[in-house]
This record gives C-alpha cells, sequence and structure tokens, in this order.
C-alpha cells in the first residue's frame, strides 16, 4: 500500500477536457482559494428590512459629515438610499396633476378592485407609479386605500387604472371631490433586454399609422450611474437625464432632475453614463452637445424691482411662455445691472417672470430693453464627453455645464467607434471605452482644461459596468476575452475563457458588471447564462495568485468595502453585506439557509491510465475555522471509472449497469481520521462538499491510501 497525497494546482481550468486536467480542479461552486488551497465562500446577510422594487444596476455606500451611513440603490423602477435598516423611497416625481385637472376624476364599477382615474393627457403609461392624494371614497372604495401609491395597471392617453382592495359596492362615473393631487414619479425602465413588435415599436414611419412592428425591437434594460458629491448624489439614467438627490438627515427630499436646479444651465441630456474625475469636474458620456439657440422675445412693458432690491419684475406685452429655470438675455437695459444672462426664478403670471440681478444698481430701469430666450438643446453625439465647470472658489459646480472664458466647462469627442460603453475614474486620469477603442482623458489645468488620448483601438467591452480596478491594475470582461491596463492594453489569460463566454447571454450583456472583493484579491464578474436572461453566474480572477474560478449566485449590482466594513451586494429587493457569517440569510423574516459549496478534481491517471487501483482509505485534511456550528461536517467524495467518457457512478462508457459502486461517500467532521472507501477503476477524482447550516471549510493536502489491482476491467 502507498499514500497519495492529493496535490492539485490551485484555479479552475474548464477550458481543457476532464482527463487533460490531469492535476488541476475541474468544477466548483461558491468556493475561493486561499494560499493555493480552496476554501468554502462566506456567507451573506441582509441589511434593509423593506425591499425595494425592481431590479437594482447600482448601489453606492457612503459616510456623511454628521457621521451617517447612506447606501444609495438604482433600480429599473425606483430610486433609494437605506439608512440604517430603512428602506427611502428617492424617486424623483415627474409632474404632480391637481384640481382643476383632477376634480371628481375617479370613476369605479360595482364589484371591481379596479378602479379608473380620468386626468387628460397624464403622460404615464402601465407600471408606472402615482401617488393620490386629497381623494374621498368612491363607490364603496375607502379614502385610505385610494390616497396612498399605486402601480398602473393599465393607461390610455386620458385614463389609468390602480387596484385597490376592497371592492366598489356601486358603480360611479365620476367621483373623489375637487381636492385631488396625482403625482406621477419618473417612468420605469426595463430589468432585462426585452423585445417587443407592439405600436410604437420601431423606427417611426416605417409604416401606416398605428401598425405594428414586423421585426421585434429590442428595449434596452435601464441603467443607473451614481456619484456621491459631498454628502448628496448625483445619478443619471442611462439615455436619460441627469438627477440630483440632496441629502438630510431624515431622508426627507426626493431627487429632483439636475437641470431645475438653481443655477444650472446647458446641462446635457441623454447621458450614457456620468463620472467625477478626480479633479472634481463631473464628466457625462454620450450625451447632447452644447447649443445655444436664441429667440427674440416679447415686447417688454416694465422692470420693476421688488422690495428685495435685486429681484426684478418683468412684464411682457402678452404671454411670455417661459418656465421657471429657464434662460433668458436681456439687453439695453438701462442701469447695466439690469442686463445679461439670466435664469428666470419665477413665473407669477402669464405675462410677468422674475430674476435676480448680481447687485442693487440703487434705482429702477430707466429703459427696459428687449430680451430673447434661450435654449441650450443639442443634438445627440453617442461619442461626445461634456464636463461641468469647477469654479476655482467654491469648488465643483455639477449644474454648470455652458463653456465660458471664465469657466472651466467644456467637451471632447471620441474619434473611434460607435458609443461610449463606459468610463472609469483612476488616480490619475478617467479611461473611456467606446465599443472599439480606449482613451485616456487627463486633466491638463490649463484653458484645454482636459486631453484626450488614444491608448488602443484593437479592444471590445460588453457593458457599462464590467470594469474593475485593482492594485492600480484595470481589468474588464470584453465580448469574447478578458482585458487589463497597466499602462498598456493586454489580454488577461483565462483557464475559464471558453466556459464562461461560449455559455453567455450576450444580448443582456449589458446586466453584467464586475466588482471587487478586496479582503480575498478577487475581481468578480456577475453574468447571465446562455439560457438566463438574469444574472445567475460569476467567475472570479484572484489577482494575487492570478488564478481564475467560477459559481452560481444571483445578483445585480455590487459595491466594495467601504464606510461598510462588509462588500455589498443587490438581488431581489434586498442589499446584502457580504462575508458576513458563513450562511444564507435570504431576507430578514427567513431562517438562515446553507451554502451548498463543492469543488471537484480532475480525473487523475494511474500510471498512465494503463493499471487498475484499488483505493481503500482517504485521510482527510479539512479545516473548519470559523464555523459557527458545533458539529461542522463536509462529504468527501472519490469516484473512479476506466474511461474519459464513463460516469462516475454505476454504468460504464457503454451505458451498461455495473454490479458495484464506483463512486464512494463519506461524511467527515472535526474529529473524522480517516474514511474507509473502496473504489476501483484506471481514473480517479476527489470531490469535497458541504451543504449544512454553520459550516465553514479550507481544505488541505488530504491524502489517498490505494494499492494496484491488475490490468483488467
Amino acid at each position: 500500500m502507498a499514500l497519495k497525497k492529493l496535490v492539485f494546482q490551485p484555479g479552475i481550468n474548464r477550458d481543457r477536457t476532464d482527463y487533460s486536467s490531469e492535476g488541476g480542479w475541474y468544477a466548483a461552486d461558491k468556493i475561493r482559494f486561499r494560499q493555493g488551497y480552496p476554501e468554502k465562500i462566506g456567507g451573506w446577510t441582509p441589511i434593509n428590512f423593506k425591499p425595494y422594487t425592481g431590479e437594482a444596476s447600482t448601489i453606492i455606500q457612503y459616510g456623511t459629515t454628521d457621521n451617517n451611513v447612506i447606501i444609495s440603490i438604482g433600480t429599473n423602477e425606483k430610486n433609494y438610499v437605506v439608512l440604517g435598516t430603512e428602506l427611502y423611497d428617492i424617486t424623483p416625481i415627474r409632474v404632480v396633476i391637481a384640481s382643476p385637472a383632477t376634480d371628481n376624476c375617479i370613476s369605479t364599477v360595482d364589484g371591481s378592485t379596479t378602479i379608473t382615474f380620468n386626468i387628460m393627457a397624464h403622460g404615464a403609461a402601465i407600471n408606472d407609479y402615482v401617488t393620490i392624494s386629497g381623494a374621498t371614497s368612491v363607490g364603496g372604495v375607502p379614502a385610505g386605500e385610494i390616497n396612498k401609491e399605486h402601480k398602473i395597471t393599465n393607461a390610455t392617453t386620458n385614463t389609468f387604472d390602480v387596484s385597490v382592495e376592497t371592492a366598489a359596492t356601486s358603480t360611479v362615473a365620476a367621483g373623489g371631490g375637487t381636492a385631488i393631487s396625482a403625482s406621477f414619479q419618473y417612468p420605469v425602465g426595463y430589468p432585462t433586454t426585452t423585445f417587443g413588435y407592439g405600436w410604437g415599436a420601431g423606427p417611426w414611419g416605417r409604416s401606416t399609422w398605428g401598425s405594428s412592428s414586423d421585426i421585434a425591437v429590442a428595449f434596452p434594460p435601464r441603467l443607473i450611474f451614481q456619484e456621491k458629491f459631498n454628502n448628496d448624489v448625483i445619478y443619471n439614467i442611462k439615455g436619460g437625464d441627469i438627477f440630483y438627490w440632496q441629502y438630510t438627515p431624515t431622508i426627507s427630499e426626493r431627487a429632483v432632475e439636475l437641470k431645475t436646479l438653481t443655477g444650472s444651465r446647458a446641462v446635457p441630456e441623454q447621458v450614457g453614463n456620468i463620472i467625477f474625475a478626480f479633479s472634481g469636474h463631473l464628466l457625462a458620456m454620450s450625451c447632447t452637445e452644447y447649443n445655444i439657440t436664441e429667440t427674440d422675445g416679447l415686447v417688454i412693458s416694465s422692470l420693476t424691482r421688488t422690495t428685495r432690491l435685486t429681484t426684478v419684475t418683468v412684464t411682457t406685452v402678452g404671454s411670455h411662455g417661459l418656465e421657471v429655470n429657464d434662460w433668458v438675455l436681456l439687453q439695453g437695459q438701462a442701469p447695466s445691472a439690469y442686463q445679461g444672462e439670466v435664469q428666470v426664478m419665477s413665473v407669477p403670471t402669464a405675462d410677468t417672470f422674475t430674476y435676480e440681478m448680481a447687485y442693487d444698481p440703487g434705482v429702477d430701469a430707466t429703459t427696459v430693453g428687449t430680451y430673447k430666450s434661450i435654449d441650450y438643446s443639442g443634438d445627440f453625439d453617442p461619442l461626445l464627453i461634456r464636463w461641468a465647470n469647477v469654479d476655482p472658489v467654491i469648488g465643483p459646480q455639477p449644474e454648470e455645464w455652458k463653456p465660458e472664458l471664465t469657466n472651466t466647462a467644456g467637451f471632447l469627442r471620441v474619434q473611434q467607434g460607435s458609443q461610449i460603453v463606459a468610463a472609469h475614474r483612476t488616480r490619475q486620469e478617467v479611461l473611456v471605452w467606446s465599443d472599439i477603442a480606449l482613451y485616456t482623458v487627463q486633466f491638463l489645468g490649463t484653458e484645454e482644461v482636459f486631453a484626450l488620448q488614444e491608448i488602443s483601438d484593437s479592444i471590445n467591452i460588453i457593458g457599462p459596468n464590467v470594469v474593475a480596478e485593482a492594485n492600480n491594475i484595470i481589468f474588464w470582461m470584453g465580448n469574447d476575452k478578458f482585458f487589463a491596463y497597466d499602462g498598456r492594453v493586454s489580454t488577461l489569460p483565462c483557464t475559464l475563457k471558453q466556459y464562461v463566454f461560449e455559455d453567455m447571454n450576450k444580448t443582456n450583456g449589458r446586466l453584467n458588471f464586475a466588482g471587487i472583493n478586496s479582503e480575498f484579491n478577487e475581481v468578480i464578474w456577475f453574468y447571465c447564462s446562455a439560457t438566463s436572461d438574469s444574472i445567475d453566474r460569476y467567475v472570479i480572477f484572484n489577482y494575487e495568485e492570478k488564478i481564475w474560478y467560477y459559481g452560481t449566485l444571483a445578483r445585480t449590482a455590487w459595491a466594495n468595502v467601504g464606510t461598510i466594513k462588509f462588500p455589498l451586494a443587490a438581488n431581489a429587493g434586498y442589499v446584502y453585506r457580504h462575508e458576513d457569517g458563513v450562511d444564507n440569510v435570504e431576507d430578514p423574516t427567513s431562517p438562515s439557509k446553507p451554502i451548498t459549496a463543492f469543488i471537484e478534481s480532475a480525473d487523475i491517471g494511474i500510471e498512465d491510465g494503463d493499471a487498475f487501483v484499488l483505493t481503500k482509505r482517504v485521510i482527510p485534511d479539512v479545516n473548519f475555522v470559523n464555523s459557527s456550528t458545533s458539529s461542522p461536517e463536509v462529504e468527501v467524495t472519490v469516484g473512479v471509472r476506466n474511461f474519459p467518457g464513463a460516469r462516475t457512478d454505476t454504468e460504464d462508457v457503454a451505458g451498461n449497469t455495473l454490479t458495484r459502486d464506483v463512486v464512494t461517500t463519506a461524511s467527515v467532521d472535526t474529529y473524522t481520521n480517516q474514511v474507509f472507501v473502496r473504489a476501483r477503476g484506471r481514473q480517479m477524482n476527489f470531490k469535497i462538499a458541504s451543504d449544512t447550516l454553520g459550516t465553514q471549510w479550507q481544505l488541505g493536502a488530504t491524502r489517498i491510501d490505494f494499492r494496484p489491482d491488475g490490468r483488467r476491467g
């Protein structure tokens, strides 16, 4: 007899056959490697008690100046922040419609739990959210069930339906009173790539009015990109607007569109993603270009100062059509303090608006002059980079995007590719990916502000969130390989390349995302397998040991260790602290579940696979440190077979049933010295697995007791 120490190469290799990977590991789930030896990953626990709505595509964590810890979440339906364990809805309000447009706008049908709101041009769609207030009971439906947030179940141009718990006891055509207010939240988006054939799908004017699309049109998932700004959060919806959320200790504010803030000017729209440069400039990737269009205004009949002497009321001859936060250019006024480009502060009536002067001129206007309305809307450019101003005194001004000689706002344009896909901030530069090229945007501190330089035009990238940085090296997932950048671009060798990219749903590649688990030197990518429309797998590169491993886990967003000393991940309504405990706690109300983890070796040949070997005994080397149960255990399996194509069970390669088992499984706990098995074959593999609560394990150098057993099978 002989004791053979089982020493395997660290990492998983699935790009070779099982037999050709001899001496390595071939399959695994929910394990990692520490100093070359496999161990079960840590567990996770939820933070928020109440689940969020939708699929989260981003989470960030940070500390505030008053020592609170904020987690900001963006989903395809809503935006939230978590403070402590409480979840707060900060989704922006698109519009509020009130009396008289909402007077007695509610109708009911006897016996139905669906109520209909009749509001002209409400602008909402199915699955959007609306909050009703001020309504009285209608048709037997209590006011308390009406005056709350609802998810719209059906919508037309002038009506929408919601569901209530209590069925109406009578049919009412128009009810609810004259104090109804309807606050419509920003429209929801898709959680995954969704194909549609219906009205409105496809290019405008493709056929006759009202016809459906003949070809399925892909609607992309809604992705959110967030940046911390002081105590606040700035975020954008991909292909949409930029929003601003102002922190208060009571979390009393909702997010608002950045362009609605006082002082906001020329804010880009249809933004791909935002990112702060280390210089403090807020950058917008893929957005509308800077453009200025001036239109002559109406005749001004008077300009008067109010009791606040720097506030001016402008009265026009007729309805001016201006709105709050619009910009106008005043010319020809006297004194000159009344002149200049100013923002509309209020619109008291259809023929008046107000603005603020920089200082009090001491007298009313002696010459009223003229004005022009200013429109900063521009055409969308998928390769454009714009940035907001940084004032030398007050610092970043994310609301000021108009380039002037006296500020640092500006723009650049990427030359290679069809669109900007992703951006990542490093300590010295902002890296920008188009679909075929990588660029660096570097802060100059001169009149040009930033310089753009191409790094490589032979790369690709599968989605906007697949970039991660570790040890000053940038890693990202391409369409068919992994890349790294450390001053130069290189392809990252991967022993799981075929396994990952040939079994991936690339239609939903936009959902793929990367994260860092710095405690274990890991870059982790989550992705959709070929048969899944949602994230269900991950692949990890251990940048310290230069090895790969993989597993199955549903997560939609990740945040590295920060103010909270755990990496965070989001899924199915909850933000989880990872590496917290050793078990799976899915939600706050459910008991812990065990994490099923295993690792299995490739086949080990005996004397080049010629001789048969009888395996009789296993001497395990398993560490159960950090287990939370007093009786942790794992299962050790020894499987043998005679040919690479045979199954390691009770069938030979031809599918004939054998009279003996060729797999032996035994339990191993803290006190197990040895396990007796009986397995005979030309090739052997080894597996360790666990599925019990409280178990944490690391495998060491297990030994096998075997002897030659002839050459006949």
